[in-house]
């Protein structure tokens, strides 16, 4: 049977930033030893004990029926102080558990994006929001952000908005970069003269280098009532296989992100909102969190001091998450080509930049939440690799 595909599918493709771990793959099932820096997830980490002993609690005691849709009652209550602790003054009812925040992600896009509808979507950004901006028929209105800090221009920012722009999507920490957006009060003032909505992507919320902060734009006065705000268990609890994320909005919208909740997924597994809850309450997995970004952080030294050991590399230092971003155009090929060569000829595995964005050329996105040994061997094996370049 020939199947004549709808049009609304006529972008689908394999997700780009994932292209590296697909070729990572096959070199290694053809006997290449490679280091993996291209996954956006933990090397040599697990999830806290008290989190893990929680979720096997639950099942022994049967949460592993249906629960409601929008999420456990005291999983939402916990959620809503959390962002009270943001600055946003939060009722439990204005909050949904979610199947990690890719699902919230998706769930807000297809929720609140019509056909013709603009969103403006910072360049480098996180693709899978791109894809279902497509999806629903929306346009993605590209915001570049400037060089090399990769912060938002205001100015540019506002030639951009028309009166089809019905949203703006942020993110800080940013993904894939690391920097933390300094003027979320310049882009609220934008959304609000503008009478425009945010998503705020706020997954590396809890993973803020010192002296940086995260600064929720929903805790920006005038703006409770027009943002949606997601977050994730996966990264500052190592939970990343769990897939449980949240969401907090107005009533309104979380009334309709949860009816297609309850018809797409129907809800979260009920044991791992009652291992999310001890995740966000209980002081030992705070603690947790606390010495797992005190150890990103001394990794996160150790690949920029190393990096910067290369000539032909600029290497700004990441304010937060577990991603470097060095400027590789010094070793004159595309993110793409380079990223190729390190993996066919040298066995490390990497992101090109373009996979986040046009603006995201002449970069390559690392992971450096893996072992030390990785991390060392991997940028000795870069050094070589652009000498060889050099020859």
């Amino acid at each position: 049977m020939k199947i004549k595909w709808p049009k609304r599918i006529a972008h689908f493709e394999q997700p780009r930033q994932w292209e590296s771990m697909r070729i990572a793959k096959e070199l290694e099932a053809k006997g290449m030893k490679m280091l993996h820096f291209e996954e956006g997830d933990f090397t040599g980490y697990r999830t806290p004990d008290v989190i893990a002993e929680a979720a096997i609690k639950a099942i022994k005691e049967g949460y592993t029926k249906y629960v409601p849709g929008p999420g456990l009652p005291e999983l939402r209550e916990a959620i809503a102080e959390e962002m009270e602790r943001r600055g946003r003054p939060t009722d439990p009812e204005e909050v949904i558990v979610t199947s990690g925040a890719k699902f919230a992600l998706t769930c807000a896009l297809l929720t609140i994006i019509d056909e013709g509808d603009e969103v403006i979507f910072p360049n480098p950004g996180y693709p899978p929001d791109e894809f279902w901006i497509k999806y629903v028929g929306g346009k993605p209105v590209y915001a570049p952000l400037t060089r090399p800090d990769f912060q938002w221009d205001i100015d540019a920012l506002q030639e951009l908005v028309t009166d089809r722009t019905k949203m703006i999507i942020v993110n800080t920490p940013q993904r894939p970069n690391g920097m933390v957006v300094k003027n979320v009060k310049e882009i609220a003032e934008v959304a609000i003269d503008n009478d425009i909505l945010v998503l705020s992507d706020e997954i590396f919320s809890k993973m803020v280098y010192p002296p940086n902060k995260h600064v929720s734009i929903a805790s920006v006065p005038g703006m409770e009532d027009r943002t949606i705000v997601v977050d994730t268990f996966s990264k500052p609890y190592i939970m990343t296989g769990w897939r449980i994320g949240w969401a907090v909005a107005p009533k309104e919208i979380i009334e309709k992100m949860s009816i297609f909740l309850q018809n797409s997924i129907t809800n979260v597994a009920a044991f791992v909102q009652k291992a999310a809850y001890v995740a966000l309450t209980h002081p030992e997995a705070q603690e947790a969190n606390k010495n797992l970004v005190k150890d990103l952080q001394k990794k996160r030294d150790r690949i920029v001091n190393k990096l910067r050991g290369v000539p032909e590399f600029k290497v700004v230092e990441p304010e937060g998450a577990f991603y470097v971003f060095p400027n590789i155009e010094g070793t004159g090929k595309s993110s793409k080509e380079f990223t190729r060569y390190l993996m066919e000829k040298y066995g490390v595995a990497v992101v090109a930049g373009t996979a986040f964005g046009s603006n995201g050329e002449g970069h390559i996105r690392m992971t450096f939440a893996v072992p030390n040994e990785v991390i060392d061997e991997g940028v000795e094996r870069i050094k070589a690799a652009v000498e060889s370049l050099g020859g």
